[in-house]
């Protein structure tokens, strides 16, 4: 690749980079700052990044030297920060409050009861929107008393994974450093103990062990992390139309062995199945996953049957990229996957956004009010983040106690 290619593709990275991570943010600033505000925060994150990019060497050199320092610092802030400003936000006194670990803990606690979950609604008069998977996922954590607990849990193991994707401890951190301090929607669902974090990185992790697994793991292995992709699945119904995605990249993972690709995979599918099916077919006209917790219903009553036309332009451009996945080189395909998955993920936000502002007539970024976009931030990072600041040009190995 020549040098001015090189220039191009890094602009366009930076480019792609700042919009998808400011989007799940946008509703929380313009909320407070108006769009003024969002101009400013989209600065903010393009000077960092930039400052980023030219300090690249000082900064990985410096977080090298002091790794573990900083490590327990963003540990031990990050559980101070819960510790003291989650009882707080739950009590309603950092706005109305998030009763999305409320529902979480109010589904589990049905079902422990032997009641239907899907019956019963939160303090704020929410339905329970997560999907049978999520309640089952957040289930430790209930019974260790809280299902706000499991960000706790999950962004460690963000933490580690990350580490092993980039191949460099630095990078990994920073990136978490950034998410952390420059991201409102992140800042606010961490606090408030929502599963939009956890969810985000459940999901992650059970395609990249899968994909680990395929092309030589034991049987119980690839049994294990099929069952655990379909578990991760059944959380929220947007990550369905990831499946073409996911069959391409297990395919190729798999050598391109098709019979083995179908083989787990469908053990995925079955297991979603058997677990949102029995719940479904009690409400199968208004089951709240499906039609409360489906945000793009809100749009039919000024367009109607507009959502039902964004879902199936959501799928049918997972399938055009499922067919760009086919033709990436394997050395750029789990990256390559996770820019198409955050991609097929933005595309229905994007789309309430542009519709909601057209009937109000000015920019409106409410549709994303509820932080919906952290469902695609953690693809975005994980695609976009080693083509920017994967690693430091003189990588070393791992930190020394």
């Amino acid at each position: 690749m020549s040098n001015n290619d090189s220039k191009v593709s890094l602009a366009i990275a930076c480019v792609s980079f700042v919009f998808l991570f400011s989007l799940p943010s946008t509703a929380l600033v313009q909320k407070y700052f108006g769009l003024i505000g969002i101009l400013s925060y989209l600065t903010i994150i393009t000077v960092t990044l930039v400052s980023l990019l030219k300090l690249r060497s000082q900064i990985f050199s410096f977080v090298s030297k002091f790794y573990f320092a900083i490590l327990i610092c963003v540990i031990g802030f990050g559980i101070a920060c819960f510790w003291i400003l989650y009882p707080i936000e739950n009590e309603g006194l950092l706005g109305i409050g998030s009763d999305r670990d409320e529902a979480l803990n109010i589904a589990f606690g049905e079902l422990m009861q032997g009641r239907y979950p899907y019956f019963a609604n939160t303090h704020l008069g929410g339905k329970i929107t997560p999907l049978p998977g999520a309640i089952l996922i957040a289930s430790p954590f209930i019974l260790l008393g809280n299902s706000a607990y499991q960000n706790l849990f999950w962004l460690g193991v963000f933490i580690v994974l990350t580490t092993i994707y980039l191949e460099s401890y630095v990078s990994a951190i920073i990136m978490l450093i950034f998410l952390s301090v420059l991201s409102p929607a992140f800042q606010y669902e961490y606090i408030s103990g929502g599963d939009l974090i956890a969810n985000s990185i459940y999901v992650l992790t059970a395609i990249f062990l899968q994909m680990k697994a395929l092309p030589s793991a034991s049987l119980s292995a690839k049994i294990s992390t099929s069952l655990f992709t379909g578990i991760a699945l059944a959380s929220r119904s947007n990550f369905l139309t990831l499946l073409p995605l996911i069959f391409i990249l297990f395919w190729r993972a798999s050598g391109r062995r098709l019979a083995v690709t179908l083989t787990y995979l469908s053990v995925s599918v079955l297991t979603f199945i058997s677990i949102v099916m029995p719940f479904y077919l009690v409400l199968p006209n208004s089951f709240p996953p499906f039609f409360a917790g489906n945000k793009l219903n809100e749009l039919n009553a000024s367009l109607p049957f507009v959502s039902t036309g964004i879902i199936l332009l959501t799928l049918l451009v997972s399938l055009f990229l499922s067919l760009h996945l086919v033709k990436v080189p394997t050395a750029n395909l789990l990256r390559s996957f996770m820019i198409c998955c955050a991609a097929v993920q933005t595309l229905p936000m994007v789309c309430g956004v542009l519709l909601m502002s057209i009937l109000n007539q000015q920019l409106d970024f409410r549709f994303l009010s509820h932080r919906y976009g952290l469902l695609f931030l953690f693809f975005a990072l994980w695609g976009l983040w080693p083509v920017l600041l994967a690693q430091n040009p003189s990588k070393g190995s791992a930190p020394s106690a």
